[in-house]
């Protein structure tokens, strides 16, 4: 599959943008396309010149956009305009042979682009003395040359601001007369096509191609996509062709009995967006774990998981799966074992997988599949025999991953107002804290659960009452204090070069004694 974008046409011949490349293709049948650049950057908005021997286009070759020209029968092209400007975009032609643009160089303001004529002849281009507009279009009708102008829309189409009606939705321009000043939804793409002025609107819902005749009178709509937007249409003066959701589709007149049909286009040649290449590791680590040693680590790298020594060695791979997302993964104590979220059925599930060892490998062994949720955290107990899950639905889950157990999942408690975070084990295992989502954005609780003994043994025991943002608990290495990081420091003081009241010392440590027997670290 390919995502063809951009479309334009004369005659028999298409043109369109994909993988930032201009490419051609036949009009007609089925037909093979073929690549017209190899900029190896991108390219936007082709348009055929009048008698259809060049192809001007915008490009990013020299970083910012610029107007290119190419010949339609392959060669090198060339930069016609050195404006410098982040906004500059190709919208056309005039009749005579001059290339029609828009770009915001010399303006106060980026989304100021005025409309420029560009001539084939190297000149710097004209500038247009109708103001800052979008969209230009030029021809000659009953003998009098007229301009088709779109001004006042947003810096991005309208696709990317889907069903907005505020004040930047755009207004349609012909020679001077506003036309459909209360069609309420964003214009696009005006174009002159045999005798009516076509454009996309979303007025209705979804962005789709309508036509009125010169007056706004007349409004037809010719194409009905409901899911995905009609975008970036173009005309040769006839015919309309366009885009939506990767596939290009062609109107052949704006009568009302005219239906769109889509093109079949086949891009030839391999597919450059999908060849093999090498990424750095270093850059793509999802997640890392220490083993109890120090000297070596589990490492997750673009949904696999390697064995790397810290020193020197050989990195292993521990499973890489096409297809497969593998994400947190998490040392179980000594134990040789490394815990880890994998997809592969789907949903997450916890996987367990030996170590490399010189006496062979075991296969590894999933459990919880499908009742855990989306795993947002994952860790161990000291011992490695049972893991701590938070889930996306504020579910904390306990699941037993000694070797003989099956896996048995069990709910400790379940937030209304988020997912809980911060897991930590104390040093013996026997209980769990978690920074818990209280009433509020941000508010947030410390919480303690006890583990030992049998399930009926277990009861969650509050730290913080919740009226400020408590995160980050963690067991000191004794187990006789729990320290955390809190959000409640209500002393401001003055700004030495301002003069403002901030609050620089807002977040700071905390602990708290676990026993009563515990003397209070401020004693």
């Amino acid at each position: 599959m390919s995502y063809l974008r951009l479309p334009h046409l004369h005659d028999d011949l298409l043109c369109f943008v994909a993988e930032d490349d201009l490419w051609l293709a036949p009009l007609e049948g089925p037909g093979r396309a073929w690549r017209l650049t190899v900029d190896r950057t991108k390219v936007g908005h082709p348009r055929f010149s009048p008698d259809g021997r060049h192809l001007a286009y915008t490009s990013w070759r020299s970083l910012v956009p610029e107007v290119h020209l190419t010949p339609v029968d392959g060669g090198p092209g060339r930069q016609v305009s050195h404006w410098g400007s982040a906004d500059t975009r190709v919208c056309g032609w005039t009749p005579d042979s001059e290339i029609l643009a828009v770009a915001s160089h010399g303006e106060p303001f980026p989304y100021f682009t005025w409309a420029y004529k560009v001539s084939l002849d190297g000149d710097p281009g004209r500038k247009l003395p109708w103001g800052p507009v979008s969209d230009i279009q030029v021809a000659d009708l009953d003998g009098e040359r007229k301009s088709l102008l779109l001004t006042g829309t947003p810096p991005h189409e309208p696709a990317s601001w889907k069903r907005y009606r505020g004040g930047a939705t755009g207004r349609l321009w012909l020679h001077g007369e506003r036309l459909l000043a209360g069609l309420g939804g964003h214009l696009h793409s005006p174009m002159f096509v045999g005798g009516r002025i076509a454009f996309l609107s979303d007025h209705e819902g979804v962005g789709n191609l309508y036509s009125c005749a010169y007056d706004g009178s007349d409004l037809r709509r010719h194409t009905d996509h409901d899911a995905f937007y009609a975008r970036h249409a173009a005309s040769d003066g006839t015919r309309v062709v366009y885009q939506c959701a990767g596939d290009l589709w062609l109107v052949d007149d704006l009568s009302p009995d005219s239906e769109p049909r889509r093109l079949d286009v086949r891009l030839s040649g391999p597919r450059a967006g999908r060849r093999p290449y090498q990424v750095a590791a270093a850059q793509h680590i999802d997640g890392i774990s220490v083993d109890e040693t120090g000297r070596a680590g589990a490492v997750a790298v673009r949904g696999s998981l390697h064995w790397l020594t810290h020193r020197d060695g050989p990195a292993r791979t521990l499973t890489d799966t096409p297809g497969v997302r593998v994400r947190m993964p998490e040392m179980l104590g000594a134990s040789g074992r490394v815990a880890y979220v994998t997809d592969a059925e789907g949903e997450d599930a916890i996987e367990i997988a030996s170590l490399p060892r010189a006496s062979g490998d075991r296969e590894p062994r999933r459990l919880a599949s499908g009742v855990l949720g989306r795993v947002r955290e994952l860790v161990s107990d000291p011992e490695g025999e049972r893991l701590a899950v938070a889930s996306h639905d504020g579910r904390l889950l306990l699941v037993d991953v000694a070797e003989e157990s099956d896996g048995e999942v069990t709910e400790l408690i379940r937030s209304i107002n988020g997912p809980v975070r911060d897991l930590a084990f104390s040093p013996d295992g026997s209980w769990l804290t978690w920074s818990h989502p209280g009433i509020g954005r941000t508010l947030r609780q410390i919480k303690m659960a006890r583990l030992a003994g049998t399930a009926g043994d277990r009861f969650v025991v509050d730290v913080t009452n919740g009226r400020f943002e408590d995160e980050n608990p963690v067991f000191t290495r004794d187990g006789r204090y729990l320290a955390f990081l809190s959000w409640r420091g209500f002393d401001p003081v003055y700004d030495v070069h301002t003069g403002d009241l901030s609050f620089p010392l807002g977040c700071r440590p905390y602990l708290v004694p676990l026993s009563s027997a515990t003397p209070s670290p401020s004693r």
